[in-house]
């Protein structure tokens, strides 16, 4: 296993060296990048706070954990308070120290805020005297009921001229979500700054008021000395829950967050397949065979990049079906949302133990070619997409929509006491 592992990640770094690029669409092709932060001028750092993100907490019924990046070294604070109609309310706002961290010129800014109230709209700024920016407004989970998310497939190219529109249609149709998934490959160069500015600035406002639930793909890696490394800025732009196995690798990728009685589980399937060793591997499922026996609640979701099952013949991700499938099938996790492969694919009913509906799809307009598959119901391609998903109570609907707002797919999984979910196709006709 480990030669296996170490001759890819020698390959990739060769890769890397001869300075090779993933194009826009057809073949998949190993990618690989330097690791120094690639700079550009397009998106400068200034006074005023940008890339400001709400993150996923392990409870976002009463926290709520907030980056954003300046070029200013000053100290630097939330102010929240409770949303009020009447703009007198930020006279009554808390403020509360940020930490600051460092990449190259531009400081990054983060916090957790704990101890609000579940179901509660509120307001915040972040910054200082040198510049504030806007008020952003968000919600805190309610601690049971009705649950809605979004969820995406890989950005990774054309982000600003393709998938800005993506997420905005997204948002546009599900305001309320509780959350937003964003399954990996969130960019294509893991330390270009440009690309990771094309993201936040596709999204804008949106990342700051929707928590994100963000889990790095294989292009959130760099291979410049043949072993993987996630990019420079993942832990300086996401404060994400700190539950995970305790590996300093594997922090900020792995953890869990409970929202209105769901679990949802982050896995990072890149450090699977790529694992540079078994002791890595086994702390991985070890966790997830913990965090899955532990949980109180009805319904588990799972997200992660690469697919368990694939929607082309020839993309085999051997360690995920090996380390983590057979736990899914142990505990019953009712689906797992994935990315990687650049197309559409879902199924239930084809997998034996029939227990778990698995997904896979793409956001962005890097398209890969697909066929028939003996696990899924259905497969297809070159289309980019959106997924709406509602729980409530014993019922979980998933939509899956076109980029042009199109219903182009649907199924509901039902809750049966003592026995598997019942699958029902709910497709437009």
């Amino acid at each position: 296993m480990e030669k296996k592992a170490l001759d890819r990640r020698n390959f990739l770094g060769n890769i890397m060296k001869a300075g090779a690029l993933l194009p826009l669409a057809g073949t998949p092709v190993l990618s690989a990048v330097a690791s120094p932060v690639i700079s550009g001028s397009s998106y400068p750092a200034s006074a005023v706070p940008d890339r400001i993100i709400l993150n996923i907490t392990k409870d976002p019924s009463t926290m709520a954990a907030i980056t954003w990046r300046s070029n200013v070294a000053a100290a630097s604070y939330v102010e929240y308070a409770k949303a009020d109609a009447r703009p007198d309310f930020a006279t009554k706002a808390t403020r509360v120290a940020a930490a600051t961290a460092t990449l190259q010129q531009d400081n990054y800014h983060s916090l957790t805020l704990t101890g609000l109230q579940p179901d509660t709209l509120y307001t915040y700024r972040a910054g200082n005297e040198n510049g504030w920016s806007e008020w952003l407004q968000f919600r805190t989970a309610a601690a049971t009921g009705k649950l809605s998310f979004i969820y995406l497939g890989d950005a990774q190219v054309g982000i600003r001229p393709f998938w800005s529109r993506v997420i905005r249609k997204a948002y546009a149709q599900l305001p309320d979500a509780q959350l937003i998934i964003h399954v990996g490959d969130l960019v294509n160069r893991a330390n270009n700054d440009d690309e990771w500015g094309q993201w936040f600035e596709a999204g804008g406002y949106i990342h700051g008021s929707v928590p994100s639930l963000v889990t790095p793909g294989n292009h959130e890696y760099t291979h410049e000395d043949g072993l993987p490394h996630l990019s420079v800025h993942w832990k300086k732009q996401f404060t994400l829950p700190g539950n995970g196995t305790g590996l300093d690798d594997l922090e900020g990728s792995v953890f869990y967050a409970d929202v209105q009685g769901v679990r949802f589980i982050s896995l990072n399937s890149m450090m699977m397949e790529e694992a540079t060793s078994e002791a890595q591997l086994r702390a991985q499922q070890q966790w997830l065979e913990n965090t899955l026996s532990s949980n109180p609640h009805k319904w588990t979701v799972v997200t992660m990049h690469h697919p368990v099952f694939s929607t082309k013949k020839g993309r085999v991700n051997e360690k995920v079906q090996t380390w983590f499938k057979p736990l899914f099938d142990k505990y019953k996790v009712d689906i797992v949302l994935q990315g990687h492969d650049h197309a559409y694919g879902r199924g239930m009913r084809q997998i034996a133990p029939y227990g778990t509906a698995y997904v896979v799809s793409v956001s962005g307009s890097k398209m890969y070619e697909y066929e028939k598959m003996e696990w899924a119901d259905i497969v297809t391609g070159h289309l980019q997409m959106y997924h709406l998903v509602t729980i409530d109570n014993n019922r979980l609907d998933f939509k899956s929509y076109l980029a042009t707002g199109e219903l182009f797919d649907a199924f509901l999984l039902e809750k049966r006491a003592g026995k598997i979910n019942k699958f029902k196709e709910n497709r437009p006709s």
